[in-house]
């Protein structure tokens, strides 16, 4: 009897169901990854870094992903949250800053 009910947690965790009703995320979007595992000091660094790049100061965490190596980190610029990518080492310095909008139309 054990064996069916890890098929059947197996299968619905393959289908991609979901328990948390209560998500703002709309369906087929991918939830944000908020990697606590990521050091302030890279944190802070590329919010910095991308207020000095668009030349605001209205940015806000999105979500990060902590790697060993450098961490990823994404911003949402202004009232509209454009989307900003930082790649940085956990210690704090920035390899790369990049848009994630259409750039034809900013």
């Amino acid at each position: 009897m054990n064996r069916y009910y890890f098929l059947l947690a197996g299968s619905l965790l393959i289908a991609g169901c979901s328990t948390d009703s209560g998500s703002s995320v709309p369906a087929g979007a991918a939830a944000p990854m908020m990697d606590q595992s990521v050091p302030q000091v890279a944190r802070n660094a590329c919010l910095r870094e991308v207020a000095r790049t668009t030349n605001t100061q209205q940015g806000v965490i999105l979500d990060m992903l902590y790697s060993e190596a450098n961490s990823q980190v994404t911003i949402g610029v202004g009232p509209e949250r454009a989307r900003w990518q930082c790649t940085v080492s956990n210690s704090g310095v920035v390899a790369n800053v990049m848009s994630l909008t259409d750039e034809g139309k900013l």
